[in-house]
């Protein structure tokens, strides 16, 4: 969840579900599309691919009632491809595109700043990642107090928190699962060690934790040591290089559970002199996935803040609509994580689109609908 993303992955990966969501809405036929059409201009009918949910101002409302914001915990990669993804779901409901305000850093102070101006400025509704758990919840306590409904991706904030609902990966299963991958490509046997992002970022210390309990499956598997704070590009390839210099003969294994983590590893890697390391990484930087296809990474786990974005623009409209989140339902909502390898690497940005659809299909099952529509 660092370095940025290169535009080609972002644009491959937008165009990769923007096209298929367009044949799916439209019935991929000229009629289709004219029905589209119409239905773009008679605000007050459904969705037409999800047809319980209100298209455009519902009675009562206008376009500024949907006026919504998004505002991540600091400057990352990982959030780039959802600004796209917030302005398809926003055409599909017939509702203004989305206002974004992200802090530089991931301080708390700083992103309250941001979130207090989208408010000022007539936002009716927020999705956002804290950039801290607790503070963050405390910002978000206000703005619903306020009569703000708030859904949060990426990354909860603690919990309980009056954020109507999460969506994110399951951070230390994911670690678990990529870390279980390595261990077996390993021989489950070795000194492994663990690269992870920024000890303030809400889910490292629930990747480190998936880490750990990995290894305590297996006697013969050793934490040879962890590096933190992998977030800026220098100081990784300086840590990393220090680390591989000094001790590469004794690693068997890299784990890299973040974005920057993952993409340095992935430079390394395709050194001839560390050919013994097995390596799984985070996300789908391009030297990742490069590595992975020359069989130089064992591979990498996927996220998936297209779908996060895309479903929580759905969920801010319902919201506004009356929709109220059931009770009993889960606050954080796995939104999908699988490993890509070789077997896969060609066919992840279909398998992170189905999984959003696979969430979408049953959405509202989730919430109670309005009285009235």
């Amino acid at each position: 969840m660092s370095k940025r993303i290169t535009k080609a992955i972002v644009i491959a990966a937008i165009i990769g579900i923007v096209q298929p969501l367009v044949v799916f809405a439209a019935g991929g036929s000229d009629q289709g599309k004219a029905k589209a059409a119409t239905q773009s201009q008679a605000p007050g009918k459904m969705v037409e691919k999800y047809p319980v949910i209100a298209y455009g101002p519902i009675t009562g409302k206008t376009a500024a009632d949907y006026k919504f914001g998004f505002s991540f915990g600091g400057i990352a990669s990982y959030a780039d491809p959802c600004p796209g993804m917030a302005d398809l779901a926003a055409s599909e409901l017939g509702i203004p595109k989305i206002t974004v305000q992200t802090p530089q850093n991931w301080i708390q102070n700083e992103q309250n700043q941001k979130l207090d101006g989208l408010i000022a400025s007539g936002m009716k509704g927020i999705f956002m990642m804290p950039s801290e758990p607790t503070a963050g919840n405390a910002q978000i306590s206000k703005m619903v107090s306020a009569g703000i409904p708030v859904v949060c991706m990426g990354g909860p904030p603690e919990l309980p928190s009056k954020t109507v609902l999460t969506l994110a990966t399951e951070a230390r299963q994911a670690a678990y699962d990529g870390t279980v991958a390595l261990i077996q490509a390993m021989g489950e046997k070795g000194n492994l060690v663990a690269l992870i992002p920024m000890l303030n970022d809400t889910n490292t210390q629930k990747r480190l934790t998936g880490i750990k309990d990995a290894i305590a499956k297996y006697p013969n598997v050793k934490l040879l040591q962890s590096i933190a704070d992998m977030e800026n590009t220098e100081n990784a390839m300086t840590q990393l290089g220090d680390l591989l210099a000094a001790r590469g003969k004794e690693i068997d294994g890299i784990m890299a559970a973040g974005y920057t983590a993952a993409a340095t590893c992935a430079t390394f890697m395709m050194k001839p002199e560390y050919a013994h390391i097995k390596s799984v990484g985070f996300d789908t930087d391009e030297k990742v996935m490069t590595a992975i296809k020359a069989g130089k990474m064992t591979g990498t786990m996927s996220q998936n803040p297209w779908g996060q974005a895309y479903i929580s623009m759905y969920t801010l409209k319902m919201l506004v609509d009356g929709w109220k989140y059931k009770a009993g339902q889960p606050e954080v909502i796995n939104s999908g994580s699988f490993l890509i390898t070789t077997a896969n690497v060609d066919k992840y940005e279909q398998m992170i689109k189905d999984e959003t659809f696979k969430i979408m299909a049953t959405w509202t099952d989730r919430f109670d609908p309005p009285v009235k529509m």
